[in-house]
């Protein structure tokens, strides 16, 4: 009896010999992210570096300026949600940030940033200067997009109209703004 406990005492320190071990946690990866939830500085909108798991499971964020923004997801400035330093605007193809560039050809803005109140609010929602016309957004409610426009927003991740949209879903938001037909969609339908 005492070498059948020994041997089984033994087995239990041999590798891999307990099937109840728990599998690897899974790996947090960075990536952009934004988000129509109002900064404190009064920005419309919000941007972040988050780790997500399973491209669903968020595990920390951290919010960037938009500037920070922009250089990071060109490759000009070190990023983890951009290892390889390479335009992300260029390779998803969000043509709205590829039009303004300095001597050097780098993205000094990205137009269709300013367009995200839209997605949110149906006229813009601080006041203006005095002679200034009041802008209109896209939105179909006052405060909020309605449910046929959450639905649409729903392909990109959110569920509800403050919710992150996150990696390449970010991307292919941004890049359908610049699209007329989308946003006519998006405005009202067809």
């Amino acid at each position: 009896m005492r070498p059948f406990l020994a041997l089984l005492s033994l087995s239990a320190w041999l590798p891999g010999a307990r099937a109840t071990d728990p599998p690897p946690a899974p790996f947090a990866v960075p990536k952009f992210a934004l988000s129509l939830g109002s900064t404190t500085d009064g920005q419309l909108f919000s941007l972040f570096i988050v780790k997500v798991v399973d491209d669903t499971v968020l595990v920390e964020s951290q919010p960037i300026t938009r500037l920070n923004f922009i250089r990071q997801v060109q490759g000009r400035a070190f990023s983890p949600a951009n290892p390889d330093a390479e335009n992300l605007f260029r390779t998803h193809g969000v043509k709205q940030c590829l039009n303004t560039v300095d001597s050097a050809g780098f993205v000094i803005d990205c137009s269709v940033l300013d367009d995200l109140w839209k997605l949110r609010f149906w006229e813009f929602p601080h006041q203006l200067p005095q002679g200034q016309h009041p802008v209109t957004g896209w939105a179909a409610m006052k405060l909020r997009p309605d449910d046929r426009q959450m639905l649409l927003l729903s392909d990109y991740g959110m569920k509800y109209p403050l919710d992150l949209v996150i990696g390449d879903n970010m991307f292919r938001l941004l890049k359908d703004m610049g699209d007329e037909e989308w946003v006519a969609n998006y405005r009202g339908g067809f």
